[in-house]
This record gives C-alpha cells, sequence and structure tokens, in this order.
C-alpha cells in the first residue's frame, strides 16, 4: 500500500508498505475522517519496518493511544485482536487454555496472543497496566517473539512472520493516575519499545472535527467555525485536567466567573476530573448540528449537546458549561469580583 495515500504523507506516492488483502474479518474498518498525527505515525513505522515484536504506546486518558494502533491496521488491513484488560485478567486467558467439550473430552483454545502469534497477526493488549505484573510475565517470551511451548499439550509455537504485540497504558505516576494501574516488572517492560501518546494538535482535531461535519453535510465555513470553537473548549478542560486550574473562580454570589490575572484566589479546578477526547468532541459537534433550536433556557445548542456527548461530574458539568459558555460568547461574561 502507498505510505501517501493510506497515512496522508508527504512522500512519493510509490513508496509502498507491505499489508494483507482486503476483506480479513478480523481486520478493523478503515475510518476515512481520521487524522494521523505525524510523529505519532513515525515511531509506529519505525517499530514496524525494524522487525521488533512488541511496542508500548503510554499517555493521559483520551490520547488516541488506541485509535492510531487500530486505524494503522485498518490502512494495512492487517488482522488485529483486541483485549481490554483487566485486574482479574489472567495470563491464561491470553495464552490459551484447556476447555471441556461435551462430549466428557478436553480440547486446548488458543488465547489471542498465542492466536496471533500463530497466524502472523497483531494484538492489542488495551490498559495493560491493570494486568497484574505476575500475570504479566507470563507473557516474556512472547513479547520477544521468541517460540514457546504449551505445557498443557507439548505444542511448540513459533510465531509466524508477522507476529506484534501492541499495549497501551495510561501513566500511573503523574497527578494524571488512573485508579489500579500498576507498575509492570522491569523485565516484562524492557520487552517493549516504548513510545507516548499527546491529544492532536489544534489544527489537526479541527481538521478532523470538520471532516466528520462535512460527511454529514454541514456547510464548509459553519464547520470550520464549530470545530474551532469546540477544539477551544476541550483544549482548556484538558488544562485543567492536567494543572488542577480551570481558569474560573466564584464570585461573592456564588456564580462561576472568569478569574482575572490578578486575581488573588488560588486555582480552583473546577471539579474536571477527566480529559475530554477527540472523539467526544466529534460527538459533540455532530450533536450541536442536530440540536440548534434548543433554547438559551435549556442551556443552547452547545451546552445541551455537550451534556449529551460527554458524562460528567456535577462539579465538572458546571464549570465546563461556563467555559462554553464564555468561549461562545452566548451568555454575559460576569466580572471577577
Amino acid at each position: 500500500y502507498s505510505l501517501a495515500e493510506e497515512f496522508g504523507l508527504s512522500v512519493d506516492p510509490s513508496v509502498k508498505i507491505e499489508g494483507c488483502e482486503s476483506g480479513h474479518p478480523d481486520a478493523p474498518a478503515i475510518d476515512q475522517n481520521y487524522v494521523f498525527m505525524r510523529q505519532k505515525l513515525r515511531d509506529v513505522l519505525a517499530f514496524w519496518q525494524s522487525g521488533q515484536t512488541a511496542l508500548k504506546i503510554e499517555g493521559d486518558p483520551a490520547t488516541g493511544k488506541t485509535s492510531i494502533i487500530t486505524q494503522f491496521h485498518a490502512r494495512l488491513r492487517w488482522p488485529l485482536c483486541k483485549v481490554m484488560c483487566s485486574p482479574s485478567t489472567e495470563a491464561t486467558k491470553l495464552i490459551g487454555q484447556i476447555y471441556p467439550q461435551l462430549d466428557g473430552t478436553f480440547k486446548w483454545v488458543d488465547g489471542p496472543v498465542v492466536k496471533a502469534a500463530r497466524h502472523g497477526y497483531s494484538v492489542l493488549l488495551d490498559e495493560y497496566n491493570l494486568l497484574d505484573p505476575g500475570q504479566a510475565t507470563g507473557l516474556n517470551i512472547l513479547l520477544e517473539g521468541g517460540s514457546f511451548t504449551i505445557e498443557e499439550t507439548g505444542e511448540l509455537i513459533v510465531p509466524a512472520p508477522g507476529f506484534r504485540v501492541f499495549a497501551t497504558e495510561n501513566s500511573a505516576l503523574s497527578r494524571l493516575s488512573v485508579a489500579g494501574r500498576n507498575l509492570q516488572d522491569a523485565a516484562n517492560d524492557d520487552r517493549f519499545m516504548h513510545t507516548t501518546a499527546d491529544y492532536l494538535p489544534a489544527e489537526l482535531e479541527i481538521k478532523a472535527v470538520c471532516n466528520e461535519l462535512l460527511t454529514q453535510g454541514t456547510e464548509a465555513s459553519q464547520a470550520q467555525l464549530l470545530a474551532e470553537q469546540l477544539v477551544g473548549v476541550a483544549n482548556q478542560v484538558r488544562k485543567a485536567y492536567r494543572t488542577g486550574d480551570c481558569g474560573l473562580v466564584r464570585d461573592d454570589e456564588d456564580r462561576i466567573v472568569k478569574r482575572r490575572d490578578d486575581d488573588p484566589r488560588r486555582p480552583w479546578d473546577g471539579g474536571i476530573d477527566k480529559p475530554m477526547s477527540t472523539r467526544v468532541v466529534i460527538r459533540w459537534a455532530l450533536l450541536v448540528t442536530r440540536f440548534l433550536r434548543v433554547s438559551p433556557e435549556e442551556g443552547g445548542p452547545a451546552v445541551y449537546s455537550l451534556l449529551r456527548a460527554f458524562k460528567m461530574n456535577p462539579d465538572m458539568r458546571e464549570s465546563v458549561s461556563a467555559m462554553v459558555h464564555y468561549a461562545l460568547g452566548t451568555e454575559p461574561v460576569h466580572a471577577a469580583a
């Protein structure tokens, strides 16, 4: 497949990358509106073409860790087995185990990792650091592409060419840590090439939102303006999530107002306990075009749509709604006291 055509890269169209024939049932569907971030794609391509077996992508929630792996495989029509890890996921579920049959016999059934190794597919272990470290070490041999003997049957599994393991995880070390994450064993971590993920730059995210709106028939200039406004709010939410400062305070009448640069009051996180993904921004934008007649008393189209696109706790809902009103100029801006 052409790198230029499939990934939107500015390279000679004759530069090709190996893929599979279309139509494989385990290959993800192509999202034509997906926008690849060049730096993310560069790392994935380097991993893919260097012959390594395991790649881990770490980053904040909603930074597109899973989507870039999914769409990379979609463009190559390459089979990808996806596994959502959890604290109760055991290595036997990933590798395989013996199951009783109706006739009283027992049969070995491949788990997704061994299935991928046997056929030369890829496997994605999503939320990898939810796995118990002891269970994760059971994958070490396969993570380095080595042969694996199934103890229960004695069969030797030699990974077929093309076998790769992808893992995604949210950081367990920063303010953004998510409950239940584990630090994996150093020997297990050592099997992976590592890269990080971040939110799309504003111009690329605006393009992604515009693409979806245009697909739904929105006029181009309206799509551009709406995308710019909503992406701007999303980036405010992400900044507040990372820094604990939403740029708002409450005045003496307990109203949410913008904080002045010289305001002596301490930063307030506004209850913002999660970021806003590009997926949410797209959903929000599409809903706005469906709720254009919502009255100001109900929040107006932007706020009404947001509350249906993105689940938030009550404090966060109030804070982000205020951000929307200030960004769109749909409500009088109260001067901070």
